[in-house]
């Protein structure tokens, strides 16, 4: 641990900062082993605070009660925040909460949401962060490597960036080894050369980044010996994914889920591949159209309630995901289970008669064994309810019999006779934010 009294090894002691994280770690250490019950009274002790905060100086808020039972609350969509924006932003911050920064989410879903954070919401997401390595039992003199999306020309191959440590989130308390950056937008064969250069033991990026380096890798016998673990952001996490990961490098894969507007949402349980619900920092509800609460198991919409965020508070917030609650954890943590994060609700298949589910896309090598032509990448985006296009990355073209064979898989795995356009390309561009969907509708 990192000591800011000269000559005090041992015990550590940590300065001003460093102080007020390890005590916002000590709580979280102990609030995450609450009995659900104790931790839902406390949310609502905290939410109590907010929306008198929001009824008194935020004038979206104003006619709202000062004591509602939160799920009989009208439910927040995007469309509304875009359109309110100044409307939801307190006119009375806190002092003591900091100075505001603007807020504004990648755009992946449409138009982009702007709002307000707080030197207290920054300081909040960094102490989650923290709470997710020593979840995980991380080594923090070991490297931490990124490749993740940046500005065009900003940690550009050979080189990326470096810096000494791993950031604030860890450096207020512990010493860290040193952290790298690479720009995800570099090609995959550069992408290893600095993995192989770097050497690190922890590697963040994409899910379908790494699984396509991953792909690379088995594809020309290339290991990553010292790589001890995978961590994924930014778009949901396949079982297929994991398994390739696995795979290539005998790795450990481990997923979080966040969002700009609200920050840490559930991070992967330190024993098991579902997710734990970060109660002190939101409250996170599933529910079907109808707005009511779904059962565990049962898929629906998530919708967040910020608990510290005064200068933009969000009740009851549709974020266009989809996730499904799951039984109580055997770690023993109180804290609620994500079962399963489906993924963004434009990430459904929408059907001619109405209804809509995730679709089953198969994977790359089913194309390849159907066609004998290797697929490196593909993406759908289904037109309208009849007409879906595949665009894919791949060696050379499909002759007519091998596009044949290819529509008719595609089928077989959607259930359904679309009629199916084929496109391929050199490359399919990542979305705002880096981010690459396997499946996007188009269709309202």
């Amino acid at each position: 641990m990192r000591s800011s009294v000269t000559g005090m090894r041992f015990p550590a002691l940590p300065g001003g900062r460093g102080t007020l994280a390890a005590a916002l770690q000590f709580q979280l250490e102990r609030s995450q082993w609450l009995a659900p019950e104790a931790l839902r009274e406390l949310q609502l002790v905290q939410l109590r605070g907010v929306l008198q905060h929001a009824v008194a100086t935020v004038p979206f808020y104003k006619n709202y009660p000062l004591n509602p039972v939160l799920e009989e609350l009208p439910i927040l969509r995007r469309d509304a925040v875009r359109q309110a924006e100044e409307a939801l932003r307190s006119t009375a911050l806190p002092a003591d909460h900091g100075k505001q920064h603007r807020i504004a989410t990648s755009g992946a879903t449409g138009t982009p949401v702007r709002l307000w954070g707080t030197d207290l919401t920054g300081f909040l997401w960094r102490a989650f962060t923290l709470r997710e390595h020593l979840w995980q039992g991380r080594d923090f003199s070991a490297k931490l490597a990124a490749i993740r999306w940046a500005a065009r020309d900003f940690a550009a191959a050979p080189e990326g960036r470096r810096w000494p440590g791993w950031g604030d989130a860890v450096e207020l308390l512990y010493e860290t080894g040193p952290a790298c950056m690479l720009n995800v937008a570099t090609a995959l064969a550069q992408q290893l050369d600095w993995l192989l250069a770097e050497q690190p033991k922890y590697l963040v990026s994409f899910p379908s980044n790494l699984a396509a380096l991953a792909e690379h890798c088995l594809e020309r016998g290339i290991a990553l010996p010292g790589l001890e673990e995978a961590r994924t952001i930014g778009e949901t996490l396949t079982t297929r994914q994991r398994a390739l990961i696995r795979q290539a490098w005998g790795c450990k894969t481990t997923d979080m889920y966040t969002c700009e507007e609200a920050g840490y949402l559930a991070l992967q349980c330190p024993v098991a591949e579902h997710y734990h619900v970060q109660a002190e920092n939101v409250i996170l509800e599933v529910v079907d159209e109808a707005g009511a609460a779904c059962a565990p198991g049962v898929p629906g919409r998530v919708l967040v309630t910020t608990l510290h965020n005064f200068a933009t508070p969000l009740v009851r917030y549709e974020l266009g995901d989809v996730a499904e609650f799951g039984p109580a954890c055997s770690c023993g943590r109180g804290l609620p289970v994500l079962a399963r994060i489906h993924g963004r609700r434009r990430n459904r298949l929408r059907l001619p008669d109405g209804r809509s589910e995730f679709p089953y896309l198969g994977e790359h090598g089913q194309i390849a064994a159907a066609t004998g032509v290797k697929v490196r990448q593909f993406q759908f985006v289904q037109k309208s309810t009849e007409e879906l296009e595949v665009k894919l990355v791949t060696d050379r073209d499909f002759t007519p019999e091998e596009a044949g064979r290819a529509r008719a898989l595609v089928q077989r795995n959607l259930g359904h006779p679309f009629r199916i356009v084929l496109t391929r390309c050199d490359e399919i561009p990542r979305g705002p934010g880096g981010k690459l969907e396997e499946f996007v509708s188009e269709v309202p």
